[in-house]
């Protein structure tokens, strides 16, 4: 009977070529395992924006928000603020508002001349438009930014259309009577952000590269 040590010295180069390819297959396996978990770092970032993406649209989707432009600007009565016809939603819920031409009178402050003052405009699914005054018009702001940030915030189950701010060079301004048109007088309106520019950004992580190597086929040398 032939012992172990005698079947490799008959044999040896057989049982040579065997342990090197065992050896190049496990240089192929380790080099597409290598690869595998490089790429998984790149996919699991892909995963994880296009997660953080989507969960912004599902956000936004059942949001109440503006979703097309109010076009806030003077109205063809001057002392009002005209809008055109634009969608909203609340809670999930699409609502039209028709243009609005002569426009909604901006309420009455009166605010003090060189100083600024602002209104907020406001609507629910009534339709409504609410107007919303600064807190502190009554003695005015030093910028239009800090008028803004006067304004209270928007009333649960109503959107903000926009904000008017206003400032008088040559005496007070008195919303809803002065008008918006007047000698000496600057306004600025602005719009409320839609729905769809409160969407992230776009996924822009890599993909994971095309594997350069792979396993192939696995030697089947016998003795």
């Amino acid at each position: 009977m032939a012992t172990i040590g005698s079947f490799l010295a008959s044999n040896w180069k057989a049982v040579e070529d065997i342990f090197r390819s065992i050896y190049a297959d496990l240089v192929a396996i380790k080099t597409v395992g290598d690869e595998l978990v490089t790429d998984h770092a790149t996919f699991k970032t892909v995963v994880d924006d296009t997660k953080t993406l989507l969960n912004s649209i599902r956000s936004q989707i059942v949001s109440t928000a503006i979703l097309t432009k109010p076009g806030l600007k003077i109205g063809s009565t001057t002392q009002n603020v005209k809008n055109e016809t634009f969608e909203f939603a609340i809670a999930g819920v699409r609502y039209i508002k028709d243009a609005v031409a002569a426009g909604t009178a901006p309420g009455n402050d009166v605010i003090p001349q060189s100083k600024y003052g602002a209104v907020a405009l406001d609507i629910g699914a009534d339709l409504t438009i609410d107007v919303i005054e600064a807190a502190a018009n009554a003695t005015g702001y030093a910028s239009a930014a800090l008028a803004i940030a006067g304004i209270p915030a928007v009333a649960e189950n109503h959107v903000r259309m926009g904000t008017v701010t206003v400032v008088k060079s040559d005496g007070d301004f008195t919303f809803g009577t002065t008008a918006l048109s007047d000698a000496n007088t600057t306004e600025v309106y602005t719009d409320a952000t839609t729905l769809f520019e409160g969407i992230g950004s776009a996924v822009s992580s890599s993909s994971p590269a095309t594997l350069s190597s792979s396993v192939g086929t696995l030697h089947t040398n016998t003795l």
